[in-house]
Formats: C-alpha cells, sequence, structure tokens
C-alpha cells in the first residue's frame, strides 16, 4: 500500500485543486477571463486521475488477496501544544478510495458541464475558484487521518457552500439562503466540534489509527472505564455534526433554499459530494458507534423519518430544482438508515449511485433552464422533450434509476437499504417502501409533467426581473445541447446505468469496502451478512420493483393520461394538499419560535451593550472630565496673582516633602 504512487503523492490530490483555484482567483479578472476554467480543469482532472489510480490499484491488491488494504501518510507535526499533538497526513482505505473517486471523479464532469453552463457570467473565475477550494477542501476532509485535519475539512466545505450558494450575492434570496446555509450548519458543528474536544479529553489523542498507544478508533474498541463513559455522549456530539451537514431532520432547512445558487452547485456540493460527509464520518467512525445501540437507533430513526418527510413534502413542489432538493433530503435519510442498521456498505453503495443519478438529474434540470428561459415552475412547461430531445434521453435514464426502476443503479442500492432496515425492525423497512412509491411516483411526476405532453415553452421573462440569476435565460440564442454540456451528461448517465452492477450479483462493492477497518468494525456486530453474500435474487428485490412500476404508473395516471386530473384529486384532498403546499411549515415554526425570540433577544442584549456597557465607559471617561472641568473653574480665572500663589504653594509642599523625607 505504501508503495503505490498515488499514497506516496497523495499530497497532489487536494493540492492541484487548490493550486487550480488561486491560479483562477488571482489571474481569472485580468487574464484568464472566458478560460478561467482551465487551470480548474487540469487541477480536478488530475487529482481524479490520482484518485481512480488509488482505487485501481487497491482493487487489484484486494483482488490478489492482500490482507491489509490500508495505509497511512503522516507529512508533518502540525500542532504540538503540551501533550496535544496532531499530524499533518492521510489515511487510505477502500471507504476513502471509493469516496476520493466519487468527489473527484463526479465533480470532475460537473465542472467540464459548468464551463458550457456559465459561460458569460461576469464573475466567471470566481465560480470555478470557489468550485477548485470546494474540491480542496473535500478531499481533505475524506483523507484526514485525525479528527482535527476532519474537522478543517468539514469546515472548509462549510465555508465553500456559503460561498456558492451566495454566489448571486446581487439577489436578496441568494444572500438569505447562503447566511441559512451557513448558519444551520454551525448548529451542527458546533456539536461536532464539541464531540472532537470530548474524543481528546478521553482518549489523549485525535488520531484515527495508530500513534502511541494506538488511535481513537482503535481504543473504542476496548475502552477502558472512563472512555466507555464518554462513549455513551459523543456519539451524539457527532451526529448532529452529521445531521446538519447531510440535512437530516431537524437541520434540513438550509437544503432547499440552498438552490438559489447556480445549477452546477447543486449538483456537485448539494448531491453528490458535500452532503454526503455525514453518511460518511459515520462509516468512518462505526468504532465509536456501534456500542452504543441508542445512538444507533437514532440515526437509523431519523433517517427514516427524515426519508419519509423529503418524499412527502417533494410531492407538492412545482419548482424543478426543489424537487430535487427534497429528493435528496430523502435519499440521505435511505443512507443514514443503512448505517444506523449496521450496513455502511448498503449505504455506501447508494452513496456511489445517488451520486451519478442525482448529479445528472440537476445538470438535466441547467440544460431545461437553458431552453426555458430561466423558467423552473413545472406548470408552465411540458412536451420538452421535442426541444432537447438528448436530454430527454438523459434525464429519463435519471429519473428510472432515482425512482428503483428495476435493473437500473438505485434499484440495487435502494434495495439493499431496505432489506438491512427489515431485518433490523419491521417498521424502518415498511417506512421506506413507502418512501420508495412515493419517491418512484414524485419522479416521474416531474418527467412526465416537463417532457411529455403536448409542447409549452414559457415567454422569457424581462431582462430586468432578472439581474443576477441563474445565467440560463442569458444563453436562450446559443445552442443548447452543445457536446461541452451532452457528453458529461452521457457519462453520469452511463454510470447511473452500470453503477449498481458494482455490488451485483455478488463479491463486488460489498467485499472490497468490508477490507477497511472501519467497515469491518460495524458489519462484524450486523444481525445478517452484509448484502453482497446474499442471494443473487431475494423477494425484496421482487416488492421493491413492484412499488416502483406502481409508482410511475400512478403518475402516468395523473399527470400524463389526464393531468386535470391531479387537480381534482388535490382539490378533493384540501387539508392535506394545504399541509404539503406549506411543507409542514417547519419552517415557519423556526421563524415564529426560534428566529424571532433570538432576534428579539439580540436586540436586547444590543441596548443592554448601548446604555449599560457604553454607559459605564463612558461614565469612566466623564469623571476626570468633570473633575478637570471643576479645577478649571476654580483656578483658571485669569488672575496672576492666585496663578503665582498657587505655584508658590505647590513649591513649598513639594521642598517640605523632601526635606521631611
Amino acid at each position: 500500500m505504501d508503495a503505490l504512487f498515488a499514497v506516496k503523492y497523495s499530497y497532489l490530490i487536494p493540492l492541484l485543486p487548490l493550486a487550480g483555484a488561486a491560479i483562477a482567483g488571482l489571474f481569472g479578472a485580468r487574464i484568464l477571463r472566458g478560460r478561467s476554467h482551465w487551470p480548474i480543469w487540469l487541477g480536478v482532472g488530475a487529482s481524479a486521475v490520482l484518485c481512480l489510480s488509488l482505487l485501481v490499484h487497491m482493487i487489484s491488491l484486494w483482488r490478489t488477496g492482500q490482507s491489509q488494504l490500508w495505509a497511512t501518510k503522516d507529512f508533518y507535526t502540525w500542532i504540538e501544544a503540551g501533550q496535544f499533538k496532531a499530524t499533518a497526513g492521510f489515511f487510505f482505505d477502500p471507504l476513502s478510495a471509493v469516496m476520493l473517486a466519487v468527489v473527484t471523479g463526479v465533480g470532475f464532469l460537473i465542472i467540464v458541464f459548468s464551463a458550457g453552463y456559465m459561460k458569460g457570467e461576469a464573475g466567471y473565475y470566481r465560480f470555478f475558484a470557489y468550485m477548485g477550494l470546494f474540491i480542496f477542501t473535500m478531499t481533505t476532509l475524506v483523507m484526514a487521518n485525525n479528527f482535527l485535519l476532519l474537522y478543517l475539512g468539514w469546515e472548509g466545505v462549510g465555508l465553500c457552500s456559503y460561498l456558492l450558494i451566495g454566489y448571486y450575492y446581487q439577489r436578496p434570496a441568494a444572500r438569505e439562503a447562503a447566511k441559512k446555509a451557513f448558519l444551520v450548519n454551525r448548529i451542527g458543528d458546533f456539536g461536532f466540534g464539541l464531540g472532537v474536544m470530548l474524543i481528546w479529553k478521553v482518549f489523549h489523542t485525535v488520531s484515527y489509527f495508530g500513534g502511541d498507544g494506538g488511535g481513537v478508533l482503535e481504543m473504542a474498541l476496548n475502552p477502558t472505564a472512563q472512555q466507555a463513559a464518554a462513549m455513551r455522549y459523543i456519539p451524539f456530539l457527532l451526529m448532529l455534526g452529521a445531521f446538519g451537514k447531510s440535512a437530516q431532520f431537524p437541520l434540513y432547512v438550509w437544503l432547499p433554499d440552498a438552490m438559489e445558487g447556480p445549477t452546477p452547485v447543486s449538483a456537485l456540493i448539494h448531491a453528490a459530494t458535500m452532503v454526503t460527509a455525514g453518511v460518511y464520518m459515520i462509516a468512518r467512525c462505526s468504532a465509536l458507534f456501534v456500542g452504543n445501540q441508542a445512538a444507533m437507533l437514532t440515526v437509523a430513526a431519523v433517517g427514516a423519518f427524515t426519508a419519509l418527510l423529503g418524499a412527502t413534502i417533494a410531492l407538492r413542489q412545482f419548482d424543478l430544482k426543489r424537487v430535487l432538493a427534497y429528493s435528496t433530503i430523502s435519499q440521505l435519510g435511505y443512507m443514514f438508515t443503512a448505517v444506523g442498521v449496521l450496513a455502511p456498505v448498503a449505504g455506501m453503495f447508494h452513496l456511489v449511485t445517488h451520486a451519478f443519478f442525482k448529479a445528472l438529474l440537476f445538470l438535466c434540470c441547467g440544460v431545461v433552464m437553458h431552453a426555458m428561459a430561466g423558467e423552473l415552475d413545472m406548470r408552465k412547461m411540458s412536451g420538452v422533450k421535442r426541444v432537447l430531445p438528448w436530454t430527454n434521453l438523459f434525464i429519463l435514464v435519471g429519473c428510472l434509476a432515482l425512482s428503483g426502476f428495476p435493473f437500473v443503479s438505485g434499484f440495487f442500492s435502494k434495495d439493499e437499504i431496505i432489506a438491512a432496515a427489515l431485518r433490523q425492525s419491521p417498521i424502518l423497512g415498511g417506512i421506506l417502501l413507502l418512501t420508495a412509491f412515493l419517491t418512484a411516483y414524485y419522479t416521474f411526476r416531474l418527467y412526465f409533467r416537463v417532457f411529455q405532453g403536448p409542447l409549452v415553452i414559457p415567454q422569457p421573462p424581462p431582462a430586468q426581473e432578472h439581474a443576477g440569476h441563474d445565467p440560463a435565460h442569458q444563453h436562450r440564442k446559443h445552442s443548447h445541447e452543445s457536446l461541452i454540456l451532452m457528453l458529461p451528461l452521457a457519462l453520469l448517465a452511463e454510470g447511473a446505468i452500470l453503477a449498481g452492477f458494482l455490488n451485483w450479483p455478488k463479491s463486488g462493492l460489498g467485499d472490497f469496502l468490508a477490507a477497511s477497518p472501519s467497515i469491518a468494525v460495524a458489519t462484524a456486530g450486523a444481525p445478517a451478512a452484509e448484502p453482497g453474500s446474499e442471494p443473487l435474487f431475494t423477494p425484496i428485490m421482487g416488492m421493491s420493483a413492484l412499488i416502483s412500476l406502481a409508482g410511475i404508473a400512478l403518475a402516468y395516471w395523473l399527470h400524463l393520461a389526464d393531468r386535470a386530473r391531479s387537480d381534482r384529486l388535490a382539490a378533493a384532498l384540501g387539508p392535506l394538499t394545504r399541509v404539503l403546499d406549506a411543507k409542514y411549515w417547519v419552517d415557519e415554526i423556526y421563524q415564529m419560535f426560534v428566529v424571532e425570540p433570538l432576534r428579539q433577544l439580540g436586540e436586547v442584549f444590543f441596548l443592554i451593550d448601548q446604555l449599560v456597557l457604553d454607559g459605564l465607559v463612558a461614565l469612566v471617561g466623564l469623571v476626570p472630565q468633570l473633575g478637570g472641568f471643576a479645577m478649571k473653574l476654580s483656578t483658571q480665572r485669569g488672575y496672576l496673582q492666585g496663578y503665582a500663589a498657587v505655584m508658590l504653594l505647590g513649591m513649598a509642599v513639594i521642598l517640605l516633602m523632601i526635606f521631611v523625607t
């Protein structure tokens, strides 16, 4: 492992995108301009080649029976203060290799697409600098060999998310969405930071593996009494950070608003990479979680609830990107359920397939926005397949994968999670089956409404209404299905079709990931073997296929065969429709009981600061001022005789003090 080229030169994986970001940021405005994507293409592309090389070579070692498929690469001592010591180094195993391939591989395709999509933007160079910076922080998060470096990457992707969501900072909605994402994530990150501090307090190290006395994840398997007591709380603190970053209830509210950013941002950060960081972190820290049944049950229950919540809200969304945003929240719920029921392989498998088909769906929405003058409302368009035939084909592939259509990628990965959930709890499994039906329905509701039926193309709104908006409206005169847009879609569509076979029928991704020390800890306590060793076909697969087909059939009946029928049904279900349209009033509840009280409390503190603290400071300064003014009134009257008398008196006092002492 240590001899692998990608391990020896692993520092290039994050540094190449960072170098590209620096070049684009420093020279993009004056020199590179419309060519500012080239440093990012080269940096992220080279990083992707290194990551794919690492994955391929690691798979080769695994197939030859290599027993140790992990390695630690330390570069230098980063922080040393008293007993605290943290190194700057990376940890490589099958889990990190798969995650790196997804981040850089899918990320590179999205960045290639972005060059065509963002063409003509005034902040073109700034956009690509932010994208390169994001890849740098995300790869740092994945490769970190200790909790402190993990936390650095964790905060870095949060910062990049803030910058990219607020890319159109001229628009109030974009600014508010960026602030909302930043603040909601701070809630989760506060808990995550406390968890890291508690880990250092009881384990006296922040390294995952190795080091003096072993690493945290090694000691967690045989903890001391003090460590065992702390491990009752550490998982809950860490999962709070995961809930924020991966948009789980109750910290999911930032993700739908994050759609205010450019569409490639939605595809990269809020579908394929950043939002999956919470799933990756829990899988990596399985040794801290598996011994705490309450923590595992909490992760699984919150995941299942979030999956159902996101799916029900998506039923009544009409904005293309928001449908996919709530779908992302729902699919992340599946992944959390998987790691919560001791099936991290199934969770990571769904993470991989989801990265392909959700990035594909978001980018297809971007192409639609180009053709529809920036319009996103499903009710204002129809029959788009006649204008965008290739996009129609690609988005159909993405919809089939998301809905769990038989033998497309989402079918295999979602089925493994449902099977694992049913083994753990029929209630969890039942919730996920219901969510699968709703997913198939709302996915094809979008497809049938937008791409099928009679051709309806919205007229472009006045230019002034779109100032600073997503740039689709600026390119109506250009080819909507140019090569630079279609090639990444074609490759993502291929991944959305074939990725499901990575862990089917046998001895695929599951067995490879099981060689990771983190995954091995979790699967050792599972109630049954991971799905990679199950029969070729299972009853759950048949049930999932029927549920998917039923959801698609219902969407066809309501939104293509007779579109007025869906409106009549919504009117008949008035109270339920209003609840879903209002998204359960979660944002309003937060505004009333959290945001406004905190705002009012802030105003009270502001008044205290002005009246009390500033008043005390002013009073301290006022006392000598008043004393001086009083002395001025009593002594400064313009009488020279008085001045001379005071001077003589002063001299007499000084002389007296000298002679007496």
